[in-house]
């Protein structure tokens, strides 16, 4: 029976332990909240016991495998005190502020030999992962250009959201999402350009970035600024040589989770051929994320999707694209 500890109980805590309990042979022992009101509710329906010390969660010998979904500013503390007391770590994104932070997760990382990964859910989104594999493919041959839109209201969930210094703006926070995919299509970036506005708490909360991979150029768009009940909305199209792959979502309500109002489009147009959808495995992503790290745990092996130096690069990413905005210059890598 494998043991899991989650840090935090909002609604990523709380996804990711409806997550683990889902599984065989495994069962959430503790919940950790800053507030023991939120943890009791999400302890009672998962069967768990709650806590609102972390290093008591975090240094529990009944406790195997710890997912921190804090806020970001307590990424690098809890997950490298977890990993130092044996445990390993689901992450989520991003996976810290700074690169100095990432540099200090990995460190411990490798000392410790414990597994860990970055919750970078899109890399198990169902029609991301079937674009990404058709894309490698060279099924409509060599990538040219992608581009990419994610916009939402800021997230509701969290009174920390207003807080550019904790989550980095929507830059870091949202954006990091379609610039991880890019990285994760399309290789290391070589130069990044940015413009952005600033919301009302002073982040960097919508911005378009190109990002030059050489023989790629991808394009982004990133909002935590759309206006109050715009539904949550996020596209990706790839144009290839002989073709195009395209996917959009619109979800019923302000966020991912509310579902999907308009449908999901997932479609392929390939020249001299009718259009035609791809085909997609479909599932939970988060489920199958949570599931895969189970998987790498219980089998001793590293994580090769989300990945610490995957979730550096996706840091170091953002950052640069934030600086470009700062600077209106071209960051080169």
């Amino acid at each position: 029976m494998l043991r899991v500890g989650v840090l935090g109980s909002g609604f990523m805590g709380s996804t990711h332990a409806r997550a683990y309990a889902k599984l065989p042979d495994v069962t959430v022992v503790s919940i950790a909240s800053r507030t023991l009101t939120r943890a009791e509710a999400l302890a009672r329906e998962v069967g768990a016991r709650p806590l609102t010390d972390y290093l008591a969660l975090v240094n529990d010998p009944d406790v195997d495998v710890v997912s921190n979904t804090l806020p970001t500013p307590f990424h690098e503390e809890y997950t490298i005190a977890a990993l130092k007391a044996g445990k390993a770590v689901l992450l989520e994104k991003p996976m810290a502020l700074t690169l100095e932070g990432c540099d200090a997760i990995i460190e411990a990382g490798r000392q410790t030999g414990q597994p860990l990964m970055i919750a970078h859910v899109i890399r198990f989104w169902p029609e991301y992962v079937a674009m990404h594999d058709f894309v490698q493919s060279g099924a409509l041959g060599k990538p040219l250009t992608a581009t990419a839109r994610r916009l939402s209201g800021r997230p509701q969930w969290g009174d920390w959201f207003t807080k550019p210094e904790w989550t980095g703006g929507g830059v870091l926070d949202l954006h990091i999402h379609d610039l991880d995919t890019f990285n994760w299509f399309f290789g290391h970036p070589k130069a990044i350009y940015a413009r952005g506005q600033r919301g009302p708490f002073g982040g960097w909360d919508h911005a378009l970035t190109l990002v030059d991979y050489g023989d790629v150029k991808a394009t982004a768009e990133g909002s935590v600024m759309m206006p109050d009940g715009y539904p949550f909305t996020m596209t990706l199209s790839v144009l290839c040589e002989r073709g195009s792959v395209e996917f959009s979502f619109r979800a019923g309500g302000t966020g991912v989770e509310s579902g999907t109002a308009q449908g999901t489009s997932l479609m392929v147009y390939e020249a001299g051929q009718p259009p035609r959808p791809l085909p997609c495995a479909g599932g939970d992503a988060f489920e199958a994320e949570v599931a895969y790290f189970v998987e790498c745990v219980r089998s001793h092996r590293m994580p090769e999707r989300g990945t610490p130096v995957q979730g550096r690069l996706a840091v170091q990413t953002c950052l640069a694209a934030r600086t470009a905005i700062e600077t209106d210059t071209v960051v080169r890598f």
